[in-house]
């Protein structure tokens, strides 16, 4: 799966994916702890979408922050966590290619009903059974080919898709992108400008219920097409404006035949090492440069200003293709790349820590700010993000020594 202003931010966290643990079963001692969990974070109990620190309150309730243990895990789009896999692959099921999903690890004993964020020993000596579920927001994942967004209200979800046949269409879902009933849509009204590559003039379009959806048709044009869409969710809501670039026509997700299905042999499974460094999927239709799917931090200063410097340019990248829902992956690599250089800021001189240290602060709150605005997809707001995204990291180049001696290998 985020705002920032009258808008809430949710600080989504950049997750490794871990392998799933093995089913464990009850023994008269815990054996050790060897699984690699996710670091814990701290949301919400009634709005999962606000994240913070420890000691942290929700701004919108007043509730206490409460730790949570967030996963990625690939999984059916149709069937969620009826499959759970730790690298990419096709889905049993139905043959449809596995998707990532946010879903929250708890663990209890055996009959009990308190949750635990971490493993633990039961009253009896047997290790705490592993849970997985579904998480708001933890599923942004188009379901028929097209571009998918959260509105700024954080609760509110929608997919725009452009179509062969020269129809856009716009599919509606809730926090855990299940499709809104045709008569939750009721109130909902939309319109579409398209932009002409030929004369550069908008030609505004009102979008049409036609069931679950709401469509126009705007003709085929030449590809890449920008659009934006204005929606309002209920009769005296502000607009919500939802920019839309689509390198090529949406396709709904292939189906593979069941005879296939029964047959194929099982995916093979990664290296450990690839199945721990991977975040997402390297998608070259997504404009993910295999080469930046995450690496383990570097040793020494310039390897980790290299790295985010081509970070830094993915982002502008994927901002300028309207690749949108992408770009948090290198920005939240670029985050980590920070965070590791704050820990060489006591090499430093303090005239150039006094540079160091907000910079690195700035780059941070910037990936959470570009992380929220490419889900809700407001072009101006991602650029404006970006904007401070780029002066941070120049900033921490300036900062940093370009040049170190190398750790013996």
């Amino acid at each position: 799966m985020r705002a920032a202003g009258s808008v809430a931010l949710i600080f989504a966290i950049a997750l490794s994916v871990n392998p799933v643990a093995a089913p464990q079963t009850a023994k008269p001692a815990a054996p050790p702890q060897t699984e690699k969990l996710p670091p814990l974070s701290y949301a919400c109990p009634m709005h999962p979408e606000q994240f913070g620190n420890t000691g942290d309150i929700c701004p919108i309730c007043k509730m206490d922050l409460a730790p949570v243990r967030l996963d990625s895990v690939w999984t059916c789009a149709t069937k969620p966590l009826a499959v759970i896999k730790d690298a990419a692959g096709r889905c049993p099921i139905d043959g449809t290619a596995l998707v990532q999903m946010t879903v929250a690890l708890t663990w209890t004993c055996a009959g009990g009903t308190e949750e635990s964020a971490s493993p633990g020993v039961c009253p009896d000596g047997s290790p705490k059974e592993k849970h997985t579920a579904l998480r708001a927001h933890g599923n942004h994942n188009p379901q028929h080919g097209g571009l998918f967004f959260m509105a700024a209200d954080n609760t509110h979800h929608l997919e725009g898709a452009y179509l062969s046949s020269g129809v856009f269409r716009m599919y509606f879902y809730d926090e855990f992108t299940k499709p809104q009933k045709v008569a939750g849509m009721r109130s909902v009204k939309a319109t579409v400008n398209v932009k002409d590559s030929r004369t550069g003039k908008d030609t505004l379009y009102s979008l049409v219920r036609s069931g679950a959806y709401l469509q126009a048709t705007i003709g085929k044009r030449p590809l890449p097409l920008e659009m934006f869409a204005k929606v309002t969710f209920t009769p005296d809501g502000k607009d919500n404006r939802f920019d839309f670039t689509f390198p090529a026509y949406s396709k709904e997700p292939h189906t593979a035949p069941a005879a296939t299905m029964t047959n194929a042999a099982p995916a093979p499974s990664p290296s450990a090492p690839a199945a721990a460094a991977t975040l997402i999927a390297p998608d070259s239709s997504l404009g993910i440069d295999p080469a930046l799917v995450p690496l383990p931090i570097p040793d020494t200063v310039p390897e980790i200003l290299a790295q985010l410097k081509a970070r830094t340019e993915q982002v502008g990248s994927l901002i300028d293709k309207g690749i949108f829902a992408a770009i948090y992956v290198p920005a939240f690599q670029a985050k980590d790349l920070a965070l590791a250089l704050d820990e060489h800021r006591s090499e430093l001189t303090p005239e150039r820590r006094r540079i160091a240290e907000p910079a690195i602060s700035r780059l941070v709150r910037s990936a959470y700010l570009l992380d929220a605005f490419g889900d809700i997809g407001n072009k101006q707001q991602i650029s404006d993000a970006y904007a401070k995204f780029v002066e941070a990291s120049k900033d921490i180049q300036s900062a940093f020594p370009q040049s170190a001696v190398r750790n013996p290998q």
